[in-house]
């Protein structure tokens, strides 16, 4: 039974012999044990066949024995391997010393990422990572083992319940589960619900306290909207007073817009950079000559292989860098008018607040000089209006409150 196996490994050669007597020489090989096999005719007294190397140089007496004679036509195995290697040494040389390289740079962690986090800071976890040797260009062979790590991490951070450390090819991934933050108590200390500008009421609900304004009315700053005391002139208690007042604020914006915009356009001329990725670094491969452009916006994309959840050291990286030019664009009064609305609108949501929703806009002056247009624009706003004033001063229960 073959072996193809065992046959590279021993190498073989491809001879094609002549003669009228192969059949002899064929019984002749055989009873002297030698391994003949892939016999086929090619011509009227000429024989293809493959043969061991040891068994070739057994066979030269017997080919002088019938009359025959060989060629040979093709080797193969490891032995005829080894000696193309020997001729391209350079090329075995570095193929060694790229997956040397390569072995190397795998060793190393070359990416921190931290995830999970909600309110406290990444960087304080990359920090603490650092500290117990979890960082860029780090020996993975000298790192503690995982839970180790884990337990040191946790000393450091108290504020996590929880970190995972995941080792994911070159780079180390750090999931955090922070401890839940304790509720804040509700304010305990006496105060009312006031106004903080003047506003008309459109929605108030008070939960805790008493109201003291109705919707569709006129308020002033500092007006008391929910009391923080309660009861009647002979009992009466104070609280810290908590709900929802809602009202129409109005506001008067001035903005201006140059009627020549100054905007950027793309002139068609554009060059790609071909980088090799190793670890952090990146070594440009093509072009060599790198042109520059005066205006230019670049575009950039990675290709880092990975399998298995393990990320190769080595990538690729591409910089498409496309030129602009400088160009001014005319707008029309109308156009002009259109986006110092919308200015207006952004600023006016800014400096009234979260949840804070424009209910009508009048323009009240459109004017224009020295190339720009200037708007004058009135809005209502409809947003929260209450602020929290402590009480000072706060009535005392009855003495004999107590009593029955």
């Amino acid at each position: 039974m073959r072996n193809g196996l065992k046959e590279w490994i021993d190498g073989h050669v491809t001879i094609t012999v002549r003669g009228k007597r192969f059949e002899r020489l064929l019984n002749m090989a055989i009873r002297d044990g030698i391994r003949i096999w892939n016999i086929r005719r090619v011509g009227e007294d000429l024989t293809r066949c493959d043969i061991l190397i040891r068994d070739y140089f057994r066979l030269r007496p017997l080919l002088r024995e019938t009359g025959c004679r060989s060629h040979v036509e093709g080797r193969g195995g490891l032995p005829f391997w080894f000696i193309r290697l020997r001729r391209r040494a350079g090329l075995a040389i570095g193929a060694s010393l790229f997956f040397l390289g390569l072995y190397m740079l795998s060793s190393f962690v070359w990416s921190v990422e931290v995830t999970g986090t909600r309110h406290m800071d990444p960087q304080k976890v990359l920090l603490a990572a650092e500290q117990v040797g979890i960082k860029e260009g780090a020996w993975k062979v000298k790192l503690k083992e995982p839970l180790v790590l884990q337990k040191e991490l946790m000393s450091l951070l108290p504020e996590v319940t929880w970190v995972g450390i995941d080792f994911q090819g070159t780079k180390v991934q750090l999931q955090v589960v922070e401890k839940d933050a304790p509720v804040k108590p509700l304010p305990t200390s006496p105060r009312h619900l006031v106004a903080k500008k003047r506003a008309v009421i459109t929605k108030i609900l008070p939960e805790v306290g008493k109201s003291q304004v109705t919707i569709n009315q006129l308020v002033e700053k500092g007006q008391v909207l929910i009391s923080g005391i309660i009861g009647n002139e002979t009992r009466q208690q104070v609280v810290s007073a908590r709900g929802t007042v809602r009202g129409e604020v109005w506001y008067v914006s001035e903005t201006s817009v140059p009627l020549t915009q100054n905007m950027y356009r793309l002139t068609g001329e554009n060059q790609e950079q071909q980088y090799l990725l190793v670890g952090p670094y990146a070594v440009q491969v093509w072009p060599f000559n790198k042109g520059t452009f005066v205006h230019a916006e670049s575009t950039e994309s990675r290709f880092i292989p990975s399998y298995a959840g393990y990320t190769f050291p080595i990538g690729w990286k591409s910089v498409h860098t496309a030129e602009t030019e400088p160009i001014q664009r005319k707008l029309s009064v109308e156009e002009a008018t259109e986006i110092a609305k919308r200015f207006a609108r952004e600023d006016i949501l800014r400096k009234a607040g979260k949840d804070a929703e424009i209910s009508d806009e009048k323009v009240l002056h459109v004017t224009t000089e020295n190339g720009k247009v200037y708007l004058s624009i009135h809005f209502s706003v409809i947003e929260d209006i209450a602020v929290e004033q402590p009480i000072v001063g706060a009535p005392q229960p009855p003495a004999d409150a107590g009593k029955p």
